[in-house]
C-alpha cells in the first residue's frame, strides 16, 4: 500500500533533491510523511514543513570515530534502540528502509560515522554508504545509498536530541507501539522514518551519538 502523497512546496532544495534509492518498500509504515513529484519526472521529497526559522547546524565529523545512533528514551527496551540495517550475516539487506534495533554495540551495521564525507553526511563505514531519506511512496523511509551532497542525506541534530532532515520540520523518528521480536536474544524492532517533529512526542525522536556503545 501506498502512502498518501500530499503537493507542497519545498524552500531551499533544488533539483538535486531527487532520491536514488531503488529499495524496495518495507511494507505499510505507521509514520506518515508527505510528497510529491517533480514534473521533470524525478521524485523528491517535498513538505511545507521543510523551512524552519532555527535550522539545527548540519552534524560535522567526530574525528573519524564510528557511532551508535541512539534512542535517548529506551521506551520498552532496557538496551535501547539503535538506528539499524535489517537482516544478520548472510541475510543482511542494505537495499531494505533501515529500521530502529535493540542497540548491538560494535556492530558493523549500526555503526555510523557523522559529517563524512560531507557536512550532515550520516555513513555508514563498513558498507561506504549514506542514510537518506526516500521519495515519492517511500518517503517515509530511510536507506543506505552512495554518499552524496543531496539535501535527502543532510541531517542536523538540535539542541534537544531531535535529528531533522537538515532545514526541515522532518525529524527520526520510531513508530509507536512495542517492540516486535526479532528472533535475536531479546532483541526487538520497531519500524524507523521520518515525522513533523512538531506531532511526533519527544521520547520517540530524540537522539544521541554515544559511541560504539549505549551511554
Amino acid at each position: 500500500m501506498l502512502l498518501p502523497l500530499f503537493a507542497m512546496s519545498l524552500a531551499g532544495c533544488t533539483e538535486d533533491a531527487a532520491s536514488t534509492s531503488s529499495g524496495p518498500a518495507a511494507g505499510p509504515s505507521p509514520i506518515p510523511v508527505v510528497s510529491a513529484v517533480d514534473p521533470s519526472g524525478q521524485d523528491r521529497v517535498e513538505s511545507d514543513q521543510l523551512t524552519t526559522s532555527s535550522p539545527a547546524p548540519l552534524l560535522g565529523s567526530r574525528g573519524g570515530g564510528a557511532t551508535l545512533v541512539q534512542l535517548i528514551d529506551p521506551l520498552d527496551e532496557p538496551e535501547f534502540y539503535c538506528v539499524d540495517v535489517p537482516g544478520f550475516g548472510a541475510s543482511l539487506d542494505l537495499a531494505a528502509a533501515l529500521s530502529a534495533h535493540t542497540c548491538k554495540p560494535g556492530a558493523d551495521d549500526e555503526l555510523f560515522r557523522s559529517g563524512t564525507p560531507l557536512p550532515g553526511n550520516l555513513q555508514m563505514p563498513a558498507y561506504q554508504l549514506c542514510m537518506s531519506a526516500a521519495a515519492a511512496e517511500d518517503a517515509a523511509n530511510l536507506f543506505l545509498e552512495d554518499c552524496s551532497d543531496s539535501p535527502l542525506q543532510r541531517f542536523a541534530l538540535d539542541a534537544e536530541g531531535s535529528l531533522r532532515l537538515a532545514d526541515s520540520m522532518l525529524c527520526l523518528a520510531i513508530a509507536p507501539g512495542a517492540g516486535e521480536a526479532t528472533g535475536g536474544p531479546s532483541h526487538v524492532r520497531r519500524d524507523l522514518g521520518l515525522q513533523d517533529c512538531e506531532t511526533v512526542p519527544a521520547q520517540r525522536r530524540r537522539w544521541q551519538l554515544p559511541g560504539p556503545s549505549p551511554s
